[in-house]
């Protein structure tokens, strides 16, 4: 019973930190290549983890649910932007 609700918290942390990285609006921002391809890498990895704990992962545990969170808090402060979220905000 667990396993099912850490496995749904999980797959919908990482399909809406795929889905806030894939709605940044850049329109008004320096694009670097790297950047972009970092975003289509987090992208992809956050949409196969989804695919992988649906249809093939053994029981997901608290921490897959927990990391998958952190990300979540991570990807939404930066509001998806990649460029933000390497950036230091020490002074």
């Amino acid at each position: 019973m667990l396993e099912t609700i850490w496995s749904c918290i999980a797959v919908a942390c990482y399909i809406a930190c795929a889905a806030r990285i894939l709605c940044f609006d850049s329109s008004n921002k320096n694009r670097h290549r790297l950047h972009e391809a970092v975003a289509v890498m987090l992208i992809g990895s956050f949409a196969g983890q989804s695919v992988n704990i649906i249809f093939l992962k053994d029981p997901v545990t608290v921490w897959d649910a927990f990391f998958g969170l952190v990300l979540l808090v991570v990807v939404f402060k930066s509001k998806g932007n990649i460029a933000d979220m390497f950036r230091s905000k020490a002074v």
